[in-house]
């Protein structure tokens, strides 16, 4: 999950890592040697800049438009039965989640569907170690960028993402667990290849037009210093050339 990157001199390089929004044992795999490469360099870049995104409260940004709430995207019978499979499955009531998108519930499950072992996830883990040391902290995306991918997600494509998630809950669970086992692995490209799958026709902006503006966000940080950059590492795998 760690890669070396320089010009010229190998001395004068900086790192590449895939991370995780995990809290679990296996997010955690490769912290040591992370923590290791930070201490060498000047500058830190997470995907985003975790105090930018904190100070923004950026919660609000997965609320619905005003006036809108999530059970109005379903027929009352077909809300209902959705609310009870949540439940059974889950133990959560998606009544309490009216003003969020789908996009957000179906992570919220997601983070549900793992055993957390850690205090935070493995990125804000990293941020909070780097900050600790001193380092220049920046971001490779700005809140800014994020939050306009946010909106840029088709509301029918977060409705149907939900609902083949209740339809099957035993496959979305076992795709969860699997990428949390693929990255203690280190096996980049299938985590890529099944992110890119499930993003379906949302992977232009996910995925391929983010790495894109990633890769060149990360050679100009570096030209500035050496940095330890941390990205979600399923943006590692593939092969389309940026």
């Amino acid at each position: 999950m760690l890669w070396k990157f320089y010009e010229t001199d190998p001395e004068v390089c900086s790192y590449l890592f895939g991370t995780m929004h995990m809290s679990t044992k296996e997010a955690y795999t490769f912290v040591e040697k992370a923590r290791k490469y930070i201490q060498t360099v000047s500058i830190y870049a997470a995907e985003m800049d975790l105090n930018a995104s904190q100070s923004s409260d950026i919660m609000q940004y997965f609320l619905l438009p005003e006036g809108e709430v999530f059970s109005s995207f379903f027929r009352p019978k077909q809300y209902k039965k959705h609310q009870k499979v949540i439940y059974r499955s889950f133990k959560v009531d998606i009544q309490n989640f009216e003003s969020y998108s789908p996009f957000f519930i179906n992570n919220f499950l997601a983070e549900l569907s793992l055993t957390k072992s850690e205090n935070e996830p493995l990125d804000h883990h990293l941020w909070s170690y780097a900050t600790s040391l001193g380092k220049e902290m920046t971001g490779v995306e700005s809140l800014a960028d994020q939050l306009e991918i946010l909106k840029g997600v088709p509301i029918d494509f977060q409705i149907k993402s939900f609902k083949d998630t209740v339809k099957n809950i035993s496959s979305f669970r076992k795709r969860v667990l699997t990428i949390n086992r693929l990255y203690s692995q280190g096996d980049v490209n299938n985590l890529y290849r099944i992110t890119k799958k499930s993003m379906g026709k949302i992977r232009k902006l996910m995925i391929y037009d983010r790495n894109e503006r990633m890769a060149q966000r990360v050679v100009e940080i570096h030209q500035l210093k050496p940095c330890f950059v941390a990205v979600g590492a399923a943006h590692l795998g593939g092969i389309k050339d940026y």
